[in-house]
């Protein structure tokens, strides 16, 4: 996520240092970027003049130091609460007094995380969704400590950016965006566990019926479409039947025990030992910006 995050800025016109432990992983984050700037210009989102200075603008380093005068720092290490705290308390050593902190993390609450930083009022998340460079959202949310300057501070940052970032306006695990997503994972997993139905017809299903509605109706619009008395009878009939497990199910323990992780490692739910990793990423990045392109056709692109 961060070299996708780094060029969002960048192309903005912003000046972007980039951090991590492994030189090598600087390399890729070039190659990446040139990629996927050679993509945007392939369907028109940015022209060559605007994509030529974008790497002039980003510095990589793997000290901490260097983002000493950094106005905001994101954070998007790994989805670990220790590596993270672990972080915050480095960078506390060197960020100004009016440095504004964030977080990409798509699950630990801030208020897991706010002491460490030293800031917990100049503190909030910036979650990005893959692929950040295509996806204009991004959750923004107001922790118990946050200050009200500090979300309106980040949520400019954002907008001046080019982005659709949405307020959060209390710290839940998950945000909001993944607190859906969860909701429909659980109920999808329960169904293919109890033999109700394949995982490749559930996902055939999901992604002709009602996935192509969501960005014309929403989930909550959608209901207002089709008849809140319609609503009301399918929740009284259906919501005391749906799976209400409180942690993973065992099918995906073991997947992750036995070392199957999905497309990374060739195997999850299904097969994808045949499956390039690289190219795989690329066809749907080009079907993203298909869809994407779509949608600005017919004016449903969020701004």
């Amino acid at each position: 996520m961060g070299h996708g995050i780094a060029q969002v800025f960048a192309l903005a016109g912003h000046l972007v240092t980039v951090v991590d432990t492994e030189p090598a992983a600087f390399q890729a984050a070039r190659r990446k970027i040139t990629r996927n700037l050679e993509l945007m210009q392939e369907y028109a989102l940015v022209s060559e003049a605007q994509a030529a200075p974008v790497l002039e603008r980003i510095t990589f380093t793997t000290t901490l130091a260097q983002l000493g005068g950094a106005a905001l720092v994101i954070e998007a290490v790994t989805e670990s609460l220790d590596v993270k705290r672990a972080v915050y308390a480095e960078l506390a050593q060197h960020l100004e007094p009016g440095a504004l902190l964030a977080s990409n993390t798509s699950s630990i609450p801030i208020r897991a995380m706010a002491d460490a930083t030293g800031r917990p009022d100049r503190f909030t998340t910036t979650h990005f969704f893959r692929p950040a460079y295509l996806c204009p959202m991004v959750e923004v949310t107001k922790g118990e400590a946050t200050s009200e300057a500090t979300v309106e501070a980040v949520l400019a940052l954002l907008r001046g950016a080019g982005l659709r970032p949405v307020r959060i306006n209390q710290d839940l695990p998950g945000q909001v965006a993944n607190r859906l997503r969860q909701a429909l994972f659980r109920e999808a997993l329960d169904l293919v566990d109890r033999g109700v139905i394949s995982a490749e017809d559930l996902d055939e299903l999901a992604a002709f019926s009602f996935s192509p509605r969501m960005p014309l109706m929403g989930v909550i619009r959608d209901r207002d479409l089709a008849g809140l008395e319609i609503a009301l009878s399918g929740a009284d009939s259906v919501w005391p039947d749906l799976c209400n497990a409180d942690r993973g199910h065992q099918t995906l323990r073991d997947l992750v025990r036995g070392g199957h992780f999905g497309l990374k490692t060739g195997r999850g739910f299904l097969d994808w030992s045949q499956v390039d990793f690289a190219a795989h990423w690329e066809h749907l990045e080009r079907q993203q910006l298909e869809i994407y392109a779509a949608m600005r056709r017919i004016d449903l692109w969020p701004t």
